[in-house]
């Protein structure tokens, strides 16, 4: 990429937009470098054996206001300002916009107490010293086509007081079990392991879900695409829309990763929560019953076997 000095005129050509703070370091660098010079021109920069245009504002014809609109409605907000405005950002934002939450939030609606006939995705987000210790169950409403906060618990353990797994985790989880269809549960192996293994002689569907980059990327994207679109049914609880307001959203090339910006902040239920999400939509789009109402059965609906329990039924 350096100019042959063979040639008497040589040069590269770069055409991008903006990059993250700290980590496009070239890209960074020759922006700099570029901004040093005299301005020849509307955002037109030469000098130092360098032109640079850079502009924050749409240049094409086609970029009108309609188009910016649609973009800003579509893209994260980080991404519309580098994509779009062109301008440098910090790969860490708020995870998502309060009044997107708010905007789910059902007053009518409460955590389930049991309801063995609707399908529920268990997510569970674990730490036995410093984190909390969270159990979120989703289900996914055909009738609807949206995703629903079931049940939650939150454990919190302390250096002094360890959590014991047993007495609450695992029965926890035996409790839901045995109050909700459960199809799945899905939880970290790293502090898990031990508690899958004797909740999944009991009979319980224990699920892998490693907290790896894209695991959790995967479930963030998903959870954050809910929540702005209203796809998911929320009950009102001030413990979880607090986790929610102190999530950080990290981007990455596959979309938002859930982290947190301070160790005091306890986000694990939001993680849990994703966790759970995520089954709900993969699985439950397919496998979750259509409650008919009884008025229409009343008028002579008669629904089909794939109606009432997905098109191939439930697992």
């Amino acid at each position: 990429m350096v100019p042959p000095p063979t040639r008497k005129i040589a040069c590269r050509l770069t055409v991008t937009y903006a990059g993250f703070e700290g980590e496009s370091q070239l890209l960074e660098e020759l922006h700099k470098r570029g901004l040093r010079q005299p301005l020849v021109g509307q955002d037109l920069y030469a000098g130092d054996g360098l032109l640079m245009f850079w502009s924050h504002e749409p240049v094409a014809p086609w970029q009108d206001q309609l188009w910016i609109e649609q973009m800003r409605s579509q893209l994260r907000p980080a991404a519309f300002l580098r994509m779009v405005e062109n301008r440098f950002v910090t790969t860490e934002s708020t995870f998502i916009d309060m009044g997107w939450w708010d905007a789910c939030v059902d007053p009518a609606a409460h955590p389930l107490v049991t309801d063995k006939i609707t399908p529920v995705w268990v997510g569970v987000d674990a730490s036995t010293k410093r984190d909390s210790t969270a159990i979120v169950a989703c289900s996914w409403d055909r009738n609807i086509n949206k995703a629903r906060l079931a049940f939650h618990r939150i454990f919190q353990p302390t250096r002094a007081d360890p959590l014991d797994f047993e007495s609450t985790v695992e029965a926890t989880l035996m409790e839901v079990h045995g109050r909700f269809r459960v199809q799945e549960i899905r939880f970290d192996p790293y502090q898990m392991q031990a508690t899958a293994q004797r909740l999944t002689r009991c009979g319980l569907r224990m699920t892998e879900f490693t907290q790896t980059p894209a695991n959790l990327t995967d479930a963030s994207q998903n959870l954050y695409e809910l929540i702005k679109g209203r796809n998911i049914v929320l009950y009102e609880d001030e413990v979880i829309r607090r986790a929610a307001r102190d999530a950080i959203g990290t981007e990455t090339p596959r979309g938002w990763k859930i982290s947190k910006d301070k160790q005091r902040y306890k986000i694990d239920v939001i993680v849990a929560m994703a966790m759970a999400a995520l089954g709900a939509v993969q699985q439950g789009i397919v496998n979750a019953p259509l409650i008919i109402p009884r008025a229409a059965i009343a008028r002579g609906m008669r629904p089909s076997p794939q109606q009432l329990y997905g098109q191939f039924g439930w697992p």
